[in-house]
């Protein structure tokens, strides 16, 4: 009976293997990388996301210039506002916070952290 196992669990663990090998996120080691995919990751966002809902739920107009920090894992470690034209102070709050909630699909090498300044134009 034994050996009518081995046979099934091996090909199980394989099968539960695979799926989590090919997901690997990339791990981006220059400045221009990190600015790049932020800003992809930005513009899809307003275009069709999570951010195009709020901007639309709040009624967003103007430009948000901000400092965005990301940590070893692709996650949002600081935001930081350098200038508004929105007027609404609860308005860009709700901004920061939701930046602050991002994850982005790559990683930094353990313990580097990358700095990016974006602007987000709300017509």
């Amino acid at each position: 009976m034994n050996k009518a196992i081995a046979p099934v669990l091996m090909v199980l663990g394989l099968a539960l293997a695979l799926p989590a090998m090919g997901q690997r996120r990339p791990e981006l080691n220059t400045q221009a990388a990190v600015d790049e995919h932020v800003s992809n990751a930005l513009a899809a966002e307003k275009a069709q996301g999570k951010l195009a809902e709020l901007a639309l739920k709040l009624g967003l107009r103007g430009s948000f210039t901000f400092d965005l920090t990301v940590s070893d894992k692709g996650t949002t470690e600081t935001v930081f506002q350098v200038d508004s034209t929105i007027e609404s102070i609860p308005d860009r709050n709700h901004l920061k916070d939701y930046l602050m909630s991002l994850k982005f699909d790559f990683k930094v090498p353990k313990g580097k952290r990358f700095k990016t300044r974006q602007t987000l134009v709300f017509p």
